[in-house]
């Protein structure tokens, strides 16, 4: 960990500015909207425990996760994450997470969403906080401008969320050894490890200890 303070800053979304996992809450929503069939909720749930033990994999959730959006423009697809944003997650933001980010962004320092959630579904947080660069895992559309229900390049987790902001880095003149990373899950050890402000909000018990092992900052976001 360095020194000093961090001239841009990354957020997880996920149990780090909401007490919500919008991928789980997305197929919640797409059952109650009867555009996914009930039993796609179990199936969700045992997505979400491979991803809380490390070991999810990504294309066989990517083929689960997408079946709704096979098919749909952007459009159609943001106006469903639109009103999933304002039913299943604006009443789940953490107030200490908005304060931080807000006060954040109001200094003048630039701040990032970075998420393995897709651009779609994330972006209606964003715009809500005043997020305006989102890196994320983008989907793949046909020729018609139609989701395809892949994912194109790489997915935003695990060390994938590292070579995202790598990249992120790159093509916007910066460092991740001058960036601060906020985080809650196993996953995001990669990314803690590469910054030079490593923020850990709280964390499981594999995570937690890490921390400590680290020292990297524990924060406790409670709604």
């Amino acid at each position: 960990m360095m020194k000093g303070s961090p001239e841009f800053y990354f957020f997880d979304m996920d149990h780090t500015l909401i007490d919500n996992d919008c991928d789980v809450s997305w197929k919640d929503f797409m059952v109650a909207e009867k555009l996914a069939p009930p039993e796609a909720l179990k199936t969700a749930a045992d997505f979400y425990q491979t991803y809380l033990e490390g070991r999810l994999d990504p294309d066989a959730f990517t083929r689960f996760q997408l079946n709704e959006f096979i098919g749909r423009t952007e459009a159609e697809m943001s106006a469903l994450c639109r009103k999933h944003f304002e039913v299943m997650v604006k009443s789940k933001i953490y107030p200490e997470a908005e304060t931080l980010v807000r006060n954040t962004i109001a200094a003048g320092y630039l701040v990032v969403l970075l998420t393995a959630t897709n651009r779609i579904i994330a972006k209606p947080l964003a715009d809500y906080f005043g997020i305006d660069r989102i890196v994320a895992t983008e989907l793949e559309s046909d020729a018609n401008g139609r989701y395809t229900g892949k994912f194109t390049g790489v997915y935003a987790a695990a060390q994938g969320k590292v070579t995202l902001a790598e990249k992120f880095c790159r093509d916007n003149g910066l460092s991740l050894n001058n960036a601060a990373y906020y985080g809650d899950s196993i996953n995001d050890r990669f990314i803690l490890d590469a910054v030079g402000f490593p923020f850990v909000v709280n964390p499981g018990s594999d995570l937690k200890k890490l921390a400590e092992e680290k020292g990297w900052e524990i924060l406790t976001f409670r709604k």
